[in-house]
């Protein structure tokens, strides 16, 4: 999931990949080569809009959580930290 974050963020800051609040064909086809290029031919446009697809609901509560006081990442771990208490308060 890292490589793919990785490309979608290079594909959005090529000016005239994005239309209308997400990439153009064009960027996927890009994505899509360079997954192939890296990990095989099993990784299709198609498969990497519908990984985006069902990833987004998660993508999006661990924006709204690490955009909370007291909550932060750690990169080697690749996972949220946060202290108990805070965690007790914020699913209360």
């Amino acid at each position: 999931m890292d490589y793919l974050v990785q490309l979608l963020v290079e594909q959005s800051r090529i000016p005239g990949m994005k239309s209308g609040g997400g990439l153009k064909s064009k960027a996927y086809t890009a994505i899509e080569k360079g997954m192939i290029h890296k990990f095989g031919p099993e990784f299709s446009k198609e498969k990497i809009k519908n990984k985006l697809k069902y990833s987004k609901p998660n993508l999006t509560v661990m924006k709204e959580i690490l955009n909370t006081s007291g909550f932060g990442y750690d990169p080697i771990n690749k996972c949220i930290e946060v202290d108990q208490q805070v965690w007790n308060d914020y699913i209360q």
